[in-house]
């Protein structure tokens, strides 16, 4: 049984772009991504990429690594599930 994208996306996400983004989201803050993870990493930085208006990976990618400031922050938590469960 294999896995297929779905049918339609907005944006073109490649392997490369899914290796991108594993290698800067591990720079960035340790996290490993496995393969299993491509269609959660589609689905949570597509949101980033219209909030921008931008219109590829590789264009929003390109732009974090260049001059990616507050952008960073926003990268990492769309690919974190932060957890408080604190005294619940």
């Amino acid at each position: 049984m294999s896995l297929s994208a779905p049918a339609s996306r907005d944006f073109e996400f490649n392997d490369r772009d899914f290796r991108r983004v594993c290698e800067l989201i591990h720079k960035r803050a340790g996290i490993a991504l496995v393969p299993a993870k491509r269609d959660m990493v589609y689905g949570r930085l597509s949101r980033r990429l219209r909030a921008l208006g931008m219109h590829s990976f590789q264009d929003y990618l390109d732009q974090l690594e260049r001059d990616g400031g507050d952008e960073w922050q926003a990268f990492t938590n769309a690919l974190t599930t932060n957890l408080t469960s604190f005294f619940r």
